[in-house]
């Protein structure tokens, strides 16, 4: 029998909405980068934003697991781009892409749980809109 691991779901929602978004033919999401930091470069601080526009920042703000069945992940997306509009509607669409049923080809379902919401970044004064959404993968036997 195997041992349940729990998967890196930062990860999966990487998997599933770099090729998704890569396809999209917005012009917003042009030249988009979805990443899970800000930056690359060493000593990058965060409060410089991100190194090019548009940038979509795919962070986990919180995880439980019903071992050994299924984790539940709380992912944040934040979209920078040039104006409020077009940081919203990247947002949107990230979020629909993971929520929308059998769209996607990794083992997770999505709920939302904030809708885009708009504002200015307080360090660079760049657009950004950020939303919530629940993830829950299935945690595979190794």
């Amino acid at each position: 029998m195997g041992l349940p691991v729990p998967r890196d779901v930062v990860a999966l929602v990487l998997d599933v909405l770099r090729p998704a978004l890569a396809e999209r033919a917005e012009p917003y999401a042009a030249g988009l980068v979805v990443s899970s930091e800000m930056g690359s470069e060493p000593g990058s601080d965060a409060d410089d934003g991100p190194p090019s526009l548009p940038w979509l920042l795919v962070a986990e703000d919180g995880h439980t697991w019903s071992w050994p069945a299924v984790q539940r992940s709380t992912i944040r997306l934040t979209c920078w781009h040039r104006s409020e509009f077009t940081a919203k509607a990247v947002c949107a669409l990230a979020l629909g892409l993971l929520c929308a049923p059998g769209i996607r080809a990794a083992p997770i379902a999505a709920d939302p749980i904030t809708a885009p919401i708009t504002s200015l970044d307080p360090y660079t004064d760049q657009p950004l809109a950020t939303a919530s959404v629940a993830v829950f993968a299935r945690t595979p036997l190794l």
